[in-house]
C-alpha cells in the first residue's frame, strides 16, 4: 500500500513489489562489466521493498548491489515508473539504456518512458548504500546503515494528456478558505489536442473548463475558488478534504486539512489556539524489516502512541512513508518532518563542502514536495545537532532556509540544536529545538533547570526571546527486562527516572512550548566492533526507546503514560 486512499481512479497503476533478482557488488565491478546490459549469474531472490541486511549473510553488508525483474506491457503505452525510495543512490536502466540516477535514499523519483512497445522488457536497477562524508547522512550517524528498494516501486499507464502534478494551496480567514488549485497538464501527445478538466470534492463538482495543451508541451492551470465555513483540521479533531482532479483519460487525487499555524509569545498556536506539545522521537525501523516498515507496524506503532497520550511525533531523522503521514492526518497528530543531517560528528569541511550544500537543498525539495499536502506537518527541519557554532553552519542554513521559504512558506522552519548555550543560529527560526541529555550524557537531571535559566537568557540577548522552544531530545537508555530494586545505569528504573524528573522540569518552564523523548523504540546501532563510536549501544541497539524493539513496554512507557495524560490535551 503506497497511501491509505486511493491516489488514481482513472490512471491505470500496478505495483512491481515482489521478488526481483538481486546480487552484491563487493568489489564496485558491475558498471565495468556492463551489468546492466547482462545480468550476472547466479542470482539469488530478494522481495521488494525490503532492506537486505535483514537477510541472512548480509547482515552488515554497505556498498553496492543489483536488483532487476522483468515487466510485461501488452500493447504500447507510455509508462511512468516511481521508485518511492532507495537507499541512497541509485542508476535505473530499461533494456539495457540508463534512465538516471538518483541520491537520496527517503524520497521518490520517476522516469516516463514514452510509446514503450508491447512485450516483456529488463528494469534493472543498481543501488550504493555506501556512506561518506559527502553524503546525506554521512558515514558517522547513530542508526543502522541499511541497503535496498525500502519503499514500493510502481508502473503507471499514461495517455497523451496526463496530470503531472496538482497543487492545492489556501488562506484561511476563520474558517472561511481561499483554496488555489494548480494543475500541471502534460502532452506526450505528437498533435495539439483540447481536454476537458473538472475538479471535484468527495465526489461533489467544484469547477469545469477546457484546456488547449500543443504537442509535447506542459500547461499549468490555476483555479482560485472560495470556500465558506470550512471544517478545520486539528489535533485530536481531523477534518479531511478529498480532491480530485479529472482529465479525459487521467485523474489525480490529494488529501488536504485546512489549519492555520502561527507562533506568539514563545508559543505555538494551531487555529489561534495555543498548544503544548507531547511527543516522541520515532525511527521508522524494526530489527526484522529495518527501513522497509510495513503498514501493519504502523498501525500498531500509532495505537502505542495514542495509548501513551502523544499529540505529535518527530520524524527521526528523514522524511518518513507517506502511509505513515496519512495515518496522522487521520488521527489529529503533529508531525516533524526533517532531512539526515545528522551533525553531532559533523565536520566543518562537510557543512561547508558545495556539494554537500547542493544534496541538502534537493532533499529539502524533495521532502517538501512528497509531503506537502499533509496537514499534520507543522514543521519542516533543517538539520539535527551539527556544530551550530561556526560560520559555515551559519551560511549553510540560512541557503536551506531560503530554499524552504520559497517552496512552502505555510509551515514553521526549525532544527535541533546540541549547542544551545553557544549556538549563532537562534534568529534564524521560527522554532528552536534543544537536544541535551542531563542524566545520561553529563551530570544529573537537575542540570535542565541551570541550563534553560541561562538558555533563555541568551535568547533574549540575540532577539530570540519570543521564539517557541521545544525539547527535541533528552532521555537515557534502559534495557527492557533489567529492573531492580534502585534506580541504576541501563536499568528501565533508572531511565524512567531521567524522564519523569526532566518532563516535570519542562512543564514548568515556561517558556517551554513541548517535549520529545528520546526516542520512540529500541532502534539498531551502527556498532562496529573496530569503530570508536557509540560503544556504549548494548545489544548492538540505541535502547533509549520506551518499548523496545519488538514494541513491549518499558517502565519508562508507563510513566510518560501517566504524565502526558495528566497534562490533559496539551492546549494550554
Amino acid at each position: 500500500m503506497l497511501r491509505t486512499f486511493q491516489e488514481h481512479h482513472i490512471r491505470k497503476t500496478s505495483l512491481l513489489d515482489g521478488p526481483w533478482d538481486f546480487v552484491l557488488d563487493p568489489e564496485n565491478v558491475g558498471l565495468k562489466e556492463k551489468w546492466f546490459a547482462r545480468f550476472p549469474q547466479p542470482v539469488k531472490s530478494i522481495y521488494v521493498p525490503s532492506c537486505w541486511n535483514n537477510g541472512l549473510h548480509m547482515y552488515d553488508y554497505e556498498g553496492v548491489a543489483w536488483f532487476r525483474r522483468t515487466i510485461r506491457i501488452e500493447d504500447t503505452n507510455h509508462v511512468r515508473l516511481v521508485f518511492h525510495a532507495v537507499l541512497g543512490a541509485a542508476d535505473v536502466y530499461l533494456d539495457g539504456q540508463h534512465l538516471g540516477y538518483h541520491f537520496g535514499g527517503y524520497t521518490p523519483f520517476e522516469f516516463i518512458i514514452p510509446s514503450l512497445s508491447a512485450g516483456e522488457h529488463e528494469l534493472i536497477v543498481r543501488t550504493d548504500s555506501t556512506l561518506d562524508d559527502l553524503t546525506i547522512p554521512t558515514r558517522l550517524v547513530d542508526w543502522f546503515h541499511y541497503g535496498g528498494i525500502i519503499r514500493s516501486v510502481e508502473m503507471q499507464f499514461l495517455p497523451d494528456l496526463y496530470i503531472e502534478k496538482l497543487k492545492i494551496d489556501y488562506e484561511l480567514e476563520g474558517a472561511d478558505a481561499a483554496v488555489i488549485f494548480q494543475v500541471r497538464i502534460s502532452s506526450l501527445a505528437q498533435t495539439d489536442m483540447i481536454t476537458a478538466l473538472s475538479l471535484h470534492e468527495d465526489g461533489q463538482s467544484l469547477y469545469s473548463d477546457h484546456v488547449a495543451v500543443c504537442a509535447n508541451q506542459t500547461v499549468d492551470y490555476t483555479i482560485k475558488l472560495n470556500w465558506n465555513e470550512v471544517r478545520l483540521w486539528n489535533v485530536g479533531e481531523p477534518e479531511l478534504y478529498t480532491i480530485q482532479a479529472c482529465l479525459e483519460q487521467d485523474d489525480k487525487v490529494e488529501r488536504i486539512g485546512f489549519r492555520k499555524i502561527e507562533t506568539k509569545d514563545h508559543q505555538i498556536l494551531i487555529n489561534d489556539s495555543p498548544i503544548f506539545l507531547k511527543g516522541v522521537n520515532r525511527h521508522e525501523e524494526h530489527p526484522e524489516w529495518g527501513f522497509a516498515f510495513p503498514p501493519k507496524l504502523m498501525y500498531k506503532d500509532l495505537q502505542i502512541i495514542q495509548e501513551m497520550g502523544c499529540n505529535t511525533v518527530r520524524g527521526s531523522h528523514y522524511p518518513q512513508s507517506s502511509y505513515w503521514l496519512d495515518l496522522l492526518d487521520e488521527n489529529g497528530i503533529l508531525f516533524w518532518s526533517e532531512i539526515p543531517i545528522w551533525g553531532a560528528l559533523l565536520p566543518d569541511e562537510t557543512v561547508s563542502n558545495p556539494l554537500f550544500q547542493e544534496r541538502a537543498q534537493t532533499m529539502m525539495a524533495e521532502m517538501i514536495t512528497m509531503h506537502y499536502h499533509h496537514p499534520s506537518i507543522i514543521f519542516w527541519s533543517i538539520h539535527n545537532e551539527i556544530d551550530t557554532r561556526t560560520n559555515s553552519a551559519y551560511k549553510m542554513t540560512e541557503q536551506l532556509i531560503q530554499k524552504t521559504k520559497q517552496l512552502d512558506n505555510s509551515r514553521l522552519i526549525t532544527y535541533a540544536t546540541m549547542h544551545p548555550l553557544e549556538d549563532i543560529l537562534l534568529p534564524l527560526f521560527d522554532v528552536i529545538g534543544i537536544n541535551k541529555y542531563f542524566g545520561w550524557y553529563e551530570g544529573n537531571v537537575g542540570g535542565f533547570k541551570e541550563m534553560l535559566q541561562q538558555f533563555h537568557k541568551r535568547a533574549e540577548d540575540m532577539g530570540a526571546g519570543d521564539t517557541p522552544v521545544i525539547m527535541t531530545e533528552f532521555g537515557g537508555a534502559g534495557i527492557y527486562g533489567d529492573t531492580g530494586w534502585e534506580p541504576r545505569l541501563f536499568s528501565e528504573d533508572y531511565q524512567a527516572k531521567i524522564l519523569t524528573e526532566a518532563l516535570t522540569i519542562f512543564r514548568n518552564d515556561p517558556k517551554i512550548s513541548g517535549t520529545y523523548i528520546w526516542q520512540f523504540a529500541d532502534t539498531r546501532a551502527d556498532l562496529q566492533s573496530n569503530g570508536a563510536h557509540f560503544r556504549d549501544r548494548a545489544r548492538s541497539f540505541n535502547n533509549k526507546g520506551i518499548v523496545n524493539e519488538y514494541r513491549k513496554p518499558k517502565l519508562s512507557f508507563r510513566e510518560v503514560k501517566r504524565i502526558y495524560h495528566s497534562w490533559s490535551s496539551g492546549k494550554l
